[in-house]
């Protein structure tokens, strides 16, 4: 474990009324979600059976695999936020899958991205995770580029026959912004970021453009598949059980909202009972711009397919970013993000260290089943785990992994049909 440290709904598909930002017809329409949440007895008339979901999904080298090449290299995936590159020359260095991405903005203050590998023998142009540079030098020969990509130097250039330098400069990957988030995509025909998000950048504009800054990032390893890893944080079923003295006490999970999005994209809203927060974070600064709803007694989680979910919160909020290190092993960066508070150190630094303990505590009560789960998923006789109403985020996002990877790829036994489709939201 390391840490670096810088102190919707099941809507109505015939009458969609939440096509607009988080505002006061979106907060009108949650409470009468939540109402009707409550006072149900059975999952909505309509509700499909869902399918087992197959346990081979977890466990099945093809089936990774394909998640590694298909789902992974090409989704677009976080990779930073400007905060972390505030100058020219400002560079970071990311794990993206596997893949060895830099970050780096340059003369002209524009961020791109680019595969950590000289263009001549591969050895990497930058080896701290972060830093700032005017040139970015090769670590073996000294080859140098400039900020924008280009190959500016080459020692002894004159033993190279036909050394072209514009041929040869840093290789390229898609990188593109939403808000001051940047993400990243390996897939040079992949749609644009912001048609991929639809209809996030709607629905969470006033978030994006609220002014951040990152306060706080950690990361974990635990010894599960990456979907059992992002399951935890898809429902609120497991809630009184695993969490009975810290989230459980304060959640009305009966009364949760959920929406899914096209794209695999999700949300889910829950009340909170009165009086239940306990940890300051009411006189922390609250970020600027947000509607009313980000100020209510709400504790959401927002997915973005494929591997982040974020529990947006006025007064600041983390990323949790999943990525697969193996068909059994899952890397958790954990990103905190505040109102950016202009110079000086964090203020209420005591206060905002409270919530990032408190944080880690719920997160240590859902980590200890990670790995027991993996090895169940394994040994199991069973063929599936089944998924109730509470659970049909996780089934819409296995569907959204199949579409990705293409169905026709995957062995018949492992598929999971899209039969969510008419509860999406059309927005």
């Amino acid at each position: 474990m390391t840490r670096c440290t810088l102190l919707h709904n099941c809507c109505d598909v015939t009458t969609p009324t939440w096509g607009v930002p988080l505002d006061l017809d979106y907060l009108a329409r949650f409470r009468e979600r939540s109402a009707e949440e409550t006072a149900r007895v059975a999952p909505p008339e309509g509700f499909p059976a869902l399918p087992d979901l197959p346990l081979g999904r977890y466990t099945d080298p093809a089936f990774y695999e394909l998640e590694r090449q298909q789902l992974f290299a090409r989704s677009w995936l976080y990779a930073g936020h400007d905060s972390e590159l505030p100058d020219t020359g400002s560079y970071k260095l990311c794990d993206i899958g596997g893949a060895p991405i830099l970050l780096v903005r340059g003369e002209d203050g524009r961020i791109r991205a680019f595969y950590n590998a000289c263009r001549h023998r591969g050895a990497p142009v930058v080896k701290e995770t972060c830093g700032t540079a005017r040139m970015l030098v090769c670590q073996f020969h000294s080859w140098g580029y400039d900020l924008e990509g280009q190959l500016a130097r080459v020692p002894d250039e004159r033993d190279f026959v036909g050394l072209c330098r514009t041929d040869r400069g840093l290789p390229p990957v898609r990188c593109e912004q939403w808000g001051g988030w940047w993400f990243v995509n390996q897939d040079p025909d992949a749609m644009p970021l912001l048609e991929w998000l639809d209809p996030l950048p709607t629905l969470l504009a006033d978030v994006a453009r609220s002014p951040l800054r990152v306060i706080d990032t950690k990361t974990v390893h635990i010894g599960c598949n990456w979907k059992i890893f992002a399951e935890g944080f898809l429902e609120v079923y497991h809630a009184r059980t695993i969490h009975p003295t810290t989230v459980g006490p304060t959640l009305d999970t009966r009364g949760t909202v959920i929406s899914l999005f096209d794209h695999g994209h999700q949300n889910m809203l829950s009340p909170v009972k009165a009086g239940t927060r306990n940890d300051g974070r009411e006189t922390l600064r609250t970020l600027e711009h947000l509607p009313p709803l980000m100020h209510e007694d709400i504790n959401p989680a927002h997915g973005i397919f494929p591997n982040v979910i974020s529990p947006l919160d006025a007064r600041g909020f983390p990323f949790l970013v999943l990525w697969p290190e193996a068909i059994d092993r899952t890397r958790l960066d954990i990103v905190w993000f505040a109102a950016d508070w202009g110079e000086g150190p964090l203020p209420d630094g005591e206060i905002w260290q409270k919530r990032l303990d408190r944080f880690d505590l719920v997160m240590d009560e859902d980590y200890r089943n990670l790995e027991p789960i993996q090895r169940s998923m394994e040994f199991a006789a069973h063929s599936g785990q089944a998924i109730n109403y509470q659970e049909r985020r996780i089934w819409h996002v296995h569907a959204w992994i199949d579409k990705v990877i293409g169905a026709d790829r995957i062995a018949e036994a492992l598929r999971v049909p899209d039969i969510l489709s008419d509860w999406v939201e059309k927005i």
